[in-house]
């Protein structure tokens, strides 16, 4: 079988192109003989697609990537629609090889502040006599990095009895094994190609994990021709513009000397504080030089005294410690707070994240009609 937790677009609503050959790749499964049955699929009142019982079996959920509004079809909903792949969300589904079954419980991903009450909703949990595998695309605990304010879930958060919990989201590979008798093995099969450089990912290979049902082992096998991914990290406390160019200049000569069967992936990144009133630094000169080289960017860490603090919020984004829907989210919820008005935020957030903002409008217009108390203390309609 095949698990794809989460993610397998860029965006939540993909061209035509792109979904073109999304349904070439999954198709590929569809023509291998396999002797994999579809049981059920428990939770899913909708006839399973006649496609979906052939070859090898696709089994996947929506990951942040491809989240849409609550009355939206995600493009894995439309792959499941046309039976390349089964999507799940809070429903189970069952397969039977030989005199093994094995139930696969999937949970899409949804913002980091309903994570815990979501997952309190659903109360996944593992089927009698299977092989008890999860689905899941969500931050956790010491994995990554989450905003204080929206915490994602903890280890502890997870249930107990499944035999293999599968999550996405996090874009590199690790895996321990939890659970009260340390009998459930927490699998982060990691990105398979580089999405975002940063040291955690860097000179680490991408690929797919085997996870063998009998055994409970997994192997990683990498894929073949990635690129090398380079990070670098370069102080630059207290020094001028030119010499910070000179440093990156002089960083860049020392891995020119290697040989790469491809153009390797150079992230470098400029921490430190800087006297300087403007922390910018244009490097596209030092870019333009090494095209031939490196696909190579830059990340401007660089902090000075009069840095205000829309500056240091954009900071925190572009180092991914805070979700933009996470902080739309809370921007929302503290204006409603503050105005006293209670809606639904997340649908609302969701409508107008997916550009529908008349059915966010009527939304809002269908509140009751009482009176409230804005942020100033006045009563208004």
């Amino acid at each position: 079988m095949i698990l794809v937790p989460g993610d397998i677009f860029d965006s939540r609503v993909p061209g035509q192109d792109v979904l073109a050959k999304a349904l070439n790749i999954f198709f590929h499964a569809k023509t291998v003989s396999c002797d994999t049955e579809l049981v059920q699929v428990k939770g899913n009142e909708q006839d399973i697609h006649p496609l979906n019982k052939t070859g090898i079996p696709t089994v996947a959920i929506a990951g942040t990537h491809e989240r849409r509004g609550k009355d939206m079809t995600n493009p894995v909903n439309l792959l499941n629609a046309t039976g390349y792949l089964i999507g799940l969300h809070s429903e189970t589904a069952i397969y039977r090889k030989d005199k093994e079954t094995v139930a696969i419980t999937g949970i899409s991903g949804v913002p980091e502040a309903f994570a815990r009450e979501v997952f309190k909703k659903i109360d996944p949990r593992p089927e009698e006599g299977c092989i008890n595998i999860m689905l899941m695309h969500q931050s956790v605990g010491k994995y990554v990095y989450t905003d204080e304010r929206s915490p994602g879930l903890d280890i502890e958060d997870l249930p107990e009895g499944f035999d293999l919990i599968v999550n996405g989201h996090i874009h590199w590979r690790n895996d321990c094994m939890i659970g009260p008798k340390k009998d459930t093995l927490f699998l982060i099969p990691g990105s398979t190609l580089t999405t975002q450089v940063r040291s955690n990912e860097a000179g680490k290979d991408k690929g797919v994990t085997i996870y063998d049902t009998k055994t409970k082992k997994t192997e990683f096998i990498p894929l073949k021709s990635q690129r090398k991914v380079i990070y670098k990290e370069i102080e630059c406390n207290k020094k001028s513009i030119r010499e910070i160019k000179e440093q990156v200049v002089e960083y860049l000569s020392k891995i020119s000397k290697e040989s790469f069967e491809k153009k390797p992936v150079v992230r470098i990144r400029l921490t430190g504080n800087i006297d300087s009133n403007n922390s910018r630094i244009d490097l596209s000169d030092i870019i333009a030089k090494n095209r031939d080289r490196y696909i190579l960017s830059f990340r401007n860490s660089l902090e000075n005294s009069k840095q205000d603090k829309s500056m240091k919020l954009l900071s925190e984004l572009m180092e991914n410690r805070v979700s933009v829907d996470n902080m739309g989210l809370e921007i929302m919820k503290d204006y409603a707070g503050k105005a006293k008005i209670s809606f639904d935020c997340r649908q609302i957030f969701e409508l107008l994240a997916d550009g529908r903002i008349e059915d966010a409008e009527n939304m809002l217009l269908k509140l009751p009609k009482e009176k409230i108390q804005d942020e100033k203390g006045e009563k208004t309609a």
